[in-house]
């Protein structure tokens, strides 16, 4: 019986998939055959692009359908009991970033300033409307992101823009599935958005100080911006929550890793929806990177370039999984290796030619593998392999740039070029903001259980006198130091759901 129930979710849910491909491609068409207009308009005006703008349309359409991709694989790498909690995350997450992105993150991350560390602070965004004489009217305070995308329309920028935000926020889902209470997850993707992915994002791509002379740090569409970041955050949030119940031998209730490691519980149990998030991910990721580019004449190359390296990640990771794994080759792996590829590639597609986009796929899908190992090792339970394939990826793609980017490129443009100096520039730029994105990231997480541990009631008062007698302890053994402790093992289970609510699937607020 249940498995008639899932053939048909899984019925239904292709149906609606084909549908939504469909709409995409109807959508692409349409503005295609209307372009020839809104070309002559814009030749007529000569200050807006409307090709570059209808492909920036595009391109942050498919970014946008990754979400579907991120849901499809999340649910399919946890278990069952938690597939409607997975998607929850994966639907109001997006929500949460569109909100936060629109109230502080797009002025801070692209708003003019003078200080190069932090952008223009400021409340909510206008989106001006065009008019006869000015097609492309920008607010105040954004002429660096204009003269960076001379005939683009503020809103395209903005949409475009946003959908990498949230991009980063969902990279966290998957690293935190299956054990993180839902307003843990709202509160801290809308944080993320809205304060720590700007502030760095502005470092790189708003002008800020690591894109400057000497250091010219490049990343062309996000290795470090997106996927390091949010990679970064997701692997504090997955130390912090500790693993699932029995996964390498955890047990919650101690705060143990004493019982028996049943690993075998925590298998995939539905990789037909990881396998097409997987391939809907890859397609989002041709306008994600290609997207990313002010001229249109290098967007087939960076297509090109992209669609290479996952197929070489994928590839590595099924000839080096009996050496580096010691096991057979396994459909996740090849799932994780394609997207390792993708991460890997992101900093430098538009920089790199062919052979070089393979070598730097190859190398990030045994960097998957390496990075899974490595997780076990240190016993931090990744679900879906977030981890190895946002953060170990995104740290290799953004060194693959000073080691592979050709100064042929137009659109890798230094002062000085120096291929040994610019690595150094690359690893220097990666971790500065993997160092402040951790701190930050820290914060808010035991910020926000401290708030939910505090604000909770009723049932779960017998749990919050009991981590009041373990905080008398610690600051009765450790004076301040002590106190310090005890907040931050409060926040840590502020966060997480209980044992109970952790066997049921749920944290009480989503249900089927």
């Amino acid at each position: 019986m249940a498995r008639c129930r899932q053939q048909t979710f899984q019925g239904k849910l292709g149906k609606a998939l084909k549908k939504c491909q469909f709409s995409l491609l109807s959508l692409a068409t349409l503005l295609l055959i209307l372009g020839d207009k809104a070309i002559a308009q814009g030749s007529a005006q000569g200050s807006f692009d409307a090709v570059g703008t209808l492909w920036l349309f595009i391109a942050a359409s498919l970014v946008f359908f990754m979400n579907a991709g991120f849901a499809m694989l999340e649910t399919g790498f946890c278990r069952t009991r938690n597939a409607v909690n997975v998607l929850a995350k994966n639907l109001i997450v997006f929500c949460i970033a569109t909100i936060a992105f629109w109230l502080f993150g797009f002025r801070f991350m692209f708003g003019d300033s003078d200080s190069g560390v932090i952008g223009q602070v400021g409340l909510l965004l206008n989106l001006p409307f065009p008019s006869g004489t000015n097609l492309n009217p920008f607010p105040e305070g954004f002429a660096t992101l204009g003269n960076s995308w001379k005939g683009r329309s503020f809103a395209s920028l903005f949409f475009f823009q946003l959908v990498f935000a949230g991009t980063a926020a969902t990279i966290v889902s998957g690293a935190v599935a299956e054990r993180i209470k839902l307003w843990a997850f709202i509160l801290f993707s809308f944080v993320l958005v809205g304060f720590i992915y700007p502030l760095t994002g502005y470092w790189v791509w708003g002008g800020g100080w690591l894109s400057s002379v000497p250091f010219q740090f490049r990343d062309f569409a996000g290795s470090t911006v997106v996927h390091s970041v949010g990679g970064i955050a997701a692997l504090i949030g997955a130390w912090l929550l500790k693993p699932r119940r029995d996964k390498f031998g955890y047990d919650p209730v101690d705060d143990s890793f004493s019982g028996e490691d049943n690993s075998d519980r925590f298998k995939p149990h539905n990789l037909s929806l990881a396998t097409l998030g997987c391939l809907i991910l890859w397609l989002g990721w041709f306008g994600f990177n290609g997207g990313s580019t002010s001229n249109l004449a290098y967007v087939p190359h960076i297509i090109a370039t992209t669609l290479f390296s996952a197929a070489a990640g994928g590839s590595a990771a099924v000839c080096f999984s009996s050496i580096v794994k010691d096991q057979k080759i396994s459909l996740s792996s090849i799932i994780n290796g394609i997207l390792g590829g993708l991460v890997g590639i992101t900093a430098s597609s538009a920089y790199v030619d062919i052979i070089d986009a393979g070598i730097i796929g190859a190398i990030s899908g045994l960097l998957v593998l390496v990075g899974e190992n490595l997780l076990k090792f240190l016993k931090i339970d990744d679900p879906v392999g977030a981890i190895p394939v946002h953060l170990i990826c995104g740290f290799w793609g953004t060194l693959a740039v000073g080691i592979f980017a050709s100064p042929n490129s137009s659109e890798y443009q230094l002062e000085n070029y120096n291929r040994v100096a610019q690595t150094f520039y690359q690893f220097l730029g990666w971790t500065s903001v993997v160092l402040v994105v951790s701190i930050l990231s820290i914060i808010a997480w035991i910020s926000i259980g401290l708030l939910l541990h505090y604000s909770v009631q009723g049932s779960e008062k017998t749990s919050r006198e009991r981590m009041k007698g373990i905080r008398r302890s610690y600051a009765q053994d450790y004076g301040p130091f002590g106190a310090i402790i005890d907040l931050f093992k409060i926040g840590r289970q502020g966060i997480r759901v209980s044992v109970e609510m952790e066997e049921k699937g749920s944290d009480a607020t989503v249900i089927p």
